[in-house]
């Protein structure tokens, strides 16, 4: 199947986007809200209104025409041409005025119904390109699939939602408070006329979705059987459904609601259509950051719970009442309800396409997509016709507009929630869980990633992308997602080091490692030796979730030629709790000659604070003759495991600057421990340790003293007791580093921190 260059690729969503901001102009003139209030304007009843936007959802019902077309014709001509038609097939509608003023409103409303079915009819048959053209420049062609495949599908709805922004804005200042019929009817020409444009942009400029056309020989009912048996599509299409059916409600009668409980002019309705554009703008621009590294699933789940949310104030308002009726708390109050209820609808219309996308395969998307259409075309149908027979019937039943709305919105909000409650049916197609999503979303730092991220992608620049991956890795601070980590996993494969070192280090700041990041660390220790395995190995011992996974390839590298890697692996290793490497440690520790390798072998015994680890540290100390920030690790590793530590280790600072002021220090922890100068015990420990650090050592008295000790206690430190005191005894002991750590001990080995 045929793939698109990038070149191919930009081009043909320039196009898109250019046909795209054509037809959101025109369909702003030529349906939702325009037509509700062209219709209210000739007196059109409430079963109208609900018939006229149940033509915005039946449209979908022509789908399998539209497909019959496409299986002999090349699918942009059945889409642009079919585009073109309805803009014709609406004319009729401009005529509505007309039959109205002479006294004809049946002819006239005829006209208006007629001329919206023809559009709808048309539009059904041609949208059956839509879904393989969008899914197309989404992937770049049949069997391609670029990262950006989500930002582009926001991406459209973004444009679509400006143009209608301008649209609405641009309406609402010239049709005023209270319009003349005939000022809708001109309108709707030039909604016309901006119609046909973009027909023949989309005609002449878009790329055919050669890999998407469907087999003759296929049956569109045996593929929708088929698909209705995966337990996951059957899933989807039921949420479909009954969110379209929300929406169809929603958005018919939200501009019904407002002149007939608040008693709002045309102006305004079509002002709180502009906001209803905003409130989608918002929504394409929150979600072009997230729905490629979150998924679409938590994102529609995510958006269903703002639809209901946008929802509540309408059934918590009792209507123009009191402090209610104030113009201000009814411009805010529905101002926010259309803002958040176009972000929470849009937002389930447009990842949800983005979920089918990824859900069903390309030679299956025109097929599945007319059943994807017919869904969302019959729950719409439904929902908008049966709204205006629900209102009338609660009108009926005696309950005045507020509390008819009231009763009518929170059934839809009941509806929702069932949706939410049913989600975890859902396929999650390798997206983040709802739980997780939520918490990137109310996250500054990973949305501030995230945003880096969209820049990193757009990056061919090695120094700017170096540059973006340090702003990530200062931004995590401790934490961040794993969709964050994912986000840098590519760049592990950079044939830049520096790149590939900065994406290591940011992810080393960003704490506890997700399952895809820990893979790819693994993978990192055993393909680059030499580069930045040893950097994936120490981040893999800070943080690794599944420390089985590693520990066969960290074992692997502790013996290998690339002494950086090996020094990391032995202290992952320990920091990973695996002692059954202790032996293989002390190994390396005992035959190596490089003091990189033999200071990280010391730390990994001393996290791993085996006792029994102790005898070959002191045997390094006793017969090597190593530089003294060698031997100092390996005194300190041996200090920790006795179990002297954080005491020791002021101490033995003070040594190493005056040993002299260390010796009195001493002193002063004998007077606590032992007794003061003069008792027997006292004078006893100040000969030991005078002969002690002598030159040449005599380290009998000071063994004596241990050995006296331990007998006496009989306790766990008996074995290292035993070795310190062999030590002592040695008569070739030079490092007087080992001499100082001994007579420590010998204070310091009743008096252990507790907490350790």
């Amino acid at each position: 199947m045929a793939q698109l260059s990038p070149a191919a690729v930009r081009k043909g969503r320039n196009s898109f986007h250019l046909f795209n901001t054509f037809n959101s102009l025109s369909f702003v003139l030529l349906s939702g809200s325009f037509v509700t209030l062209y219709a209210l304007s000739l007196g059109a009843s409430n079963a109208t209104i609900g018939l006229l936007n149940a033509f915005g959802y039946i449209t979908f019902f022509f789908l399998p025409l539209g497909k019959r077309f496409a299986r002999e014709k090349p699918i942009v001509k059945v889409f642009g041409w079919a585009w073109f038609w309805r803009f014709v097939g609406v004319s009729p509608a401009l005529l509505a005025p007309v039959f109205v003023s002479r006294g004809l409103p049946g002819l006239g409303f005829g006209c208006i119904l007629m001329g919206i079915a023809l559009f709808n009819v048309f539009r059904g048959i041609g949208l059956i390109g839509n879904n393989p053209v969008l899914a197309n420049l989404a992937d770049g062609g049949a069997g391609a699939r670029r990262a950006d495949r989500g930002a582009f599908l926001v991406n459209v709805n973004i444009v679509a939602n400006l143009a209608g922004l301008v649209a609405n804005l641009v309406v609402a200042l010239v049709i005023g408070r209270s319009a003349p019929a005939w000022v809708f009817a001109a309108a709707m020409g030039v909604g016309i006329g901006l119609g046909v444009i973009g027909s023949m942009v989309l005609i002449r400029r878009v790329p055919e979705p050669e890999g998407y056309r469907p087999d003759k020989a296929g049956s569109l009912l045996k593929s929708a059987r088929d698909a209705f048996k995966e337990k996951g599509f059957k899933a989807f299409m039921e949420a479909l459904f009954l969110l379209a059916f929300v929406s169809g409600m929603a958005r018919s009668f939200l501009p019904v609601y407002a002149k007939e409980v608040y008693l709002q002019g045309d102006d305004m309705v079509m002002a709180y259509a502009l906001v209803s554009s905003l409130g989608s703008i918002a929504m394409g621009l929150f979600a072009r950051r997230l729905v490629d590294r979150l998924g679409a699933k938590p994102l529609y789940v995510v958006f269903a719970a703002v639809t209901a949310i946008s929802l509540l104030p309408l059934i918590l308002s009792p209507g123009p009442v009191g402090p209610f009726a104030s113009p201000v708390f009814v411009i805010v109050l529905l101002s926010l309800v259309n803002f958040l209820t176009s972000f929470g609808i849009s937002g389930e219309e447009n990842v949800g396409q983005t979920y089918f996308f990824s859900l069903v395969s390309p030679e299956r998307t025109l097929d599945l997509g007319v059943v994807y259409f017919l869904v969302y075309g019959l729950g719409g149908t439904l929902g908008a016709g049966a709204g205006g027979l629900v209102l009338d019937a609660l009108e009926t039943l005696g309950l005045g507009p507020a509390s008819a709305y009231r009763v009518f919105f929170g059934s839809l909000i009941a509806i929702v929630l069932w949706v939410i409650m049913r989600s975890p049916a859902l396929v999650r197609l390798g997206s983040a869980s709802v739980r997780e999503s939520i918490g990137v979303i109310f996250s500054i730092r990973d949305l501030r990633a995230f945003n880096l991220l969209s820049r990193l992608d757009k990056s061919a620049d090695p120094v700017e992308e170096i540059g973006l991956i340090r702003g990530i890795g200062a931004g995590a601070e401790g934490g961040a997602s794993g969709q964050t980590q994912a986000g840098l996993l590519a760049y592990l494969g950079s044939p830049r080091f520096d790149v590939r070192l900065e994406a290591l280090l940011a992810i080393e700041n960003m704490g506890e490692l997700g399952e895809a990041a820990s893979e790819a660390l693994v993978a990192e220790v055993e393909r680059q030796p030499y580069t930045t395995a040893y950097l994936a190995a120490r981040i893999l011992g800070k943080s690794c979730p599944r420390p089985e996974r590693a520990l066969p390839a960290l074992r692997r590298a502790a013996s290998a030629q690339d002494y950086m890697l090996q020094g990391s692996a032995m202290v992952a290793l320990a920091r990973l709790g695996d002692r059954g490497s202790a032996g293989m440690i002390e190994d390396v520790l005992a035959s190596s000659r490089i003091p990189r390798v033999r200071i990280s072998a010391a730390y990994a015994l001393e996290i791993l604070g085996s006792r029994s680890s102790v005898p070959t540290l002191l045997s390094c100390l006793r017969r090597e003759r190593d530089p003294a920030f060698v031997s100092d690790e390996l005194l300190l590793a041996t200090a920790s495991i006795a179990g002297i530590m954080p005491r020791f280790y002021g101490l033995y600072e003070t040594f190493l600057e005056d040993e002299s002021a260390a010796v009195s220090s001493l002193g002063d922890l004998a007077a606590s421990a032992i007794g003061e100068a003069g008792s027997p015990g006292r004078d006893a420990f100040d000969r030991a340790l005078a002969d002690l650090l002598a030159d040449p050592p005599d380290g009998a008295p000071m063994a004596r003293i241990i050995l006296a000790r331990g007998a006496a206690e009989a306790g766990e430190d008996w074995p290292t007791d035993l070795v310190l005191s062999e030590s002592a005894l040695d008569p070739g002991l030079g490092y007087r580093g080992l001499r100082f750590l001994i007579a420590a001990y010998a204070l310091l080995r009743s008096s252990r921190d507790p907490n350790r």
